[in-house]
This record gives structure tokens, sequence and C-alpha cells, in this order.
């Protein structure tokens, strides 16, 4: 008896939460859907500024920012902008 609840407690507790990860992850990178073969990666656009003295990305690209980001870019830190731009 307690064996079924706590199985049937992982199958409706984890069915949720799969969801959620996978929609928070299109979220992140609605391009996944585009292609049904092999994912390209993109590099992005080449940095109109020079990066030195301006190591705090998020300080002008934030949603509410000089220039804001793209809504998929939401979650990032500033570590992982220059690894593709």
């Amino acid at each position: 008896m307690r064996q079924t609840y706590s199985t049937q407690l992982a199958w409706v507790t984890g069915i949720p939460v799969l969801f959620i990860a996978v929609a928070f992850a299109l979220i992140q990178s609605p391009e996944v859907l585009e292609s049904p073969g092999i994912i390209a990666v993109t590099v992005g656009q080449v940095v109109p500024h020079p990066i030195e003295e301006h190591e705090h990305c998020s300080s002008c690209h934030s949603l509410k920012g000089i220039k804001p980001y793209p809504l998929n870019h939401l979650g990032w830190n500033d570590e992982s902008c220059t690894k593709c731009h």
C-alpha cells in the first residue's frame, strides 16, 4: 500500500515538473522547434563597443536597460555573453 502511494505520488509530482522544465527550456531556446534535424549553433553579432571596462553586460543589457536583450536571453549571466558575442 505504501509503495503504491509513493509510486503514484512520484508520477503526480514528476510529470508537472518535467512539463514545466520543458516549457522553460523552450522559452529560452524557441529555435529548437524550428529545425527538426541537427540544431546549428549560431553566433551572435559582434559587440560594437570595447569589452574592456564593460564586463557587466547586464548593467546596460537587461529587460529594462539601455539596449534590452531578447527574451530568449532571460536568465543568462554576464559571463555567458562573450561565448556567443
